[in-house]
């Protein structure tokens, strides 16, 4: 491959990444009956040795260990744990459920509630669109919380989860996959506490070879996305489109929502939608133009001539 076809062929290994987590309700649609906390200790549990497998593959050197001897590391890796784990919990828990238009709704607000992360820890000022974004997107919750029957809390527990994986990540520099290996390896007691609690009542041990393999097949669907991700990322030049990118996966659950599992889209979820995809689409705006400032900034220095 020419290095010229390089950030296209960036652009589609990360298309088909956001595609494939986009799509992954259609699998998760078999395992209903399931209890979401098995699938996730399971689910864990697999990911361990192809983690294992992903890092001989991509030829990573492996700081695993080095990291969670690191007391500082450590203590952010726990709390990165903690809030993925939540995450992946919640998100099985709607795919398994039938509330997969929630899960969607969670994965729109999620830019929003990091920046708002970033507004109250990290002290970030709010650029005039952000501030836009987040009152229509918080018009939309607010909304959802007074018209819909129940408060959405699996919404607001995913988007508050994931949104502080992603500040926490910040807070440690390590590379994608030895960082989601020390995880998988920090949630293992928690897996092994759950099954060897349910001995005796799981799914697995009940002997049905047809959801004995999906739920081993939960691990490879999980590295799976990552490893096309991680393979994608590192060959993009302009990193700012997956500011767009990001939104393929929300989409396809919306669309899978509705078309496929026929959720419920009343007027009130129809609006609460509106507002809050009136609130992404400014945050990208945004987004896209603070980058290409951002470029423009990088190449003028470069272009600068020396003293």
């Amino acid at each position: 491959m020419q290095p010229s076809n390089l950030p296209q062929g960036g652009l589609f290994w990360t298309l088909s990444a956001y595609t494939v987590w986009g799509l992954m309700p259609l699998f998760y649609q078999h395992l209903r009956g399931v209890e979401a906390m098995e699938i996730f200790a399971l689910r864990v549990l697999w990911s361990v040795p192809l983690m294992a497998l992903l890092l001989w593959i991509t030829v990573t050197p492996v700081r695993v260990f080095k990291m969670l001897m690191e007391p500082k590391t450590f203590f952010w890796l726990f709390l990165s744990t903690a809030c993925i784990s939540t995450s992946w919990y919640l998100n099985t828990w709607g795919a398994t459920n039938g509330q997969v238009l929630m899960v969607s709704l969670a994965f729109f607000l999620t830019p929003l509630i990091s920046i708002l992360i970033g507004v109250f820890y990290l002290r970030e000022r709010l650029t005039p669109l952000q501030l836009v974004a987040l009152v229509l997107c918080a018009s939309g919750f607010l909304y959802a919380c007074m018209s819909l029957d129940s408060f959405p809390w699996l919404t607001i527990g995913i988007a508050i989860a994931f949104g502080c994986y992603g500040v926490i990540k910040k807070q440690v520099r390590i590379d994608t996959l030895n960082g989601l290996a020390a995880e998988s390896l920090l949630m293992v007691p928690f897996a092994l506490f759950y099954l060897i609690g349910m001995a005796g009542q799981t799914h697995w041990e009940a002997g049905e070879d047809n959801v004995r393999l999906l739920l081993a097949l939960t691990a490879p669907m999980t590295i799976l996305p990552l490893g096309l991700f991680a393979f994608g990322v590192a060959r993009m030049k302009n990193l700012s489109s997956i500011a767009i990118l990001q939104y393929i996966e929300p989409t396809l659950y919306f669309l899978l929502a509705v078309f496929v599992f026929g959720e419920a889209i009343d007027a009130e979820r129809l609006t609460t939608f509106a507002l809050v995809w009136a609130g992404f689409i400014v945050f990208t705006v945004d987004a896209l133009r603070r980058a290409k400032v951002a470029k423009y900034a990088g190449k003028v220095g470069l272009d600068k001539p020396e003293n």
